[in-house]
């Protein structure tokens, strides 16, 4: 008897190591900009809390009263935060970026360099394009698309193309088609793109 049930046991013990699933989907952002707290929104669509960088604006959610006397003690100030980035789409607004904030530290004035890092984990896909000559390149993550943007580089987008359809990790930084007009849509430019399990 204690052999059969030690023969389940091991049994139920593997299948649920071999069942584990990979490492989880996520879009982590590290950013660094302006804070603002205690804003307020017609129609209340709003965390009450942004960072503001190279004219983009993102909202931040904050979790608990350390992290809420953290943003009204450096209301204005730059800082750095870091946590999963989410879009949503309002009833009201364009869509929204929200930062759920892991942590937020103050950064020495003379050492400012506004902009944002992400890393995007999630399997690459390519949709059919408008123009016969290309395909869009996005990345699944947790049911949501985010397009990404390989243009600038050829090698890159072969790298890509060959990542089609596996789990990757990429780095990217974020940034507006046009930097003088702060309502232009967002870009997520790609540095590196590679499989998952080669990090």
């Amino acid at each position: 008897m204690w052999k059969l049930l030690i023969g389940i046991t091991l049994t139920v013990c593997t299948f649920a190591v071999a069942a584990e699933p990979p490492e989880k989907q996520s879009v982590s952002a590290e950013c660094c900009g302006r804070l603002r707290h205690g804003i307020v929104t017609i129609g209340g669509e709003t965390t009450g809390t942004t960072i503001t960088f190279n004219r983009i604006v993102w909202e931040l959610q904050l979790h608990d009263d350390a992290a809420r006397d953290f943003a009204k003690k450096h209301h204005s100030e730059h800082i750095v935060v870091t946590g999963q980035l989410r879009k949503v789409v309002g009833t009201e607004t364009m869509p929204r970026w929200i930062i759920v904030v892991n942590s937020m530290t103050k950064v020495d004035p003379t050492k400012v360099d506004e902009g944002s890092k992400l890393t995007i984990r999630g399997t690459l896909r390519a949709t059919p394009a408008s123009t016969k000559d290309a395909s869009e390149i996005i990345v699944d993550v947790d049911d949501k698309t985010w397009p990404i943007d390989i243009s600038s580089d050829a090698k890159l987008r072969a790298n890509a193309k060959s990542l089609v359809g596996e789990s990757i990790v990429a780095k990217c930084h974020v940034e507006r088609t046009d930097e003088e007009d702060p309502a232009s849509p967002i870009i997520i430019r790609v540095k590196t793109v590679q499989q998952a399990d080669g990090e």
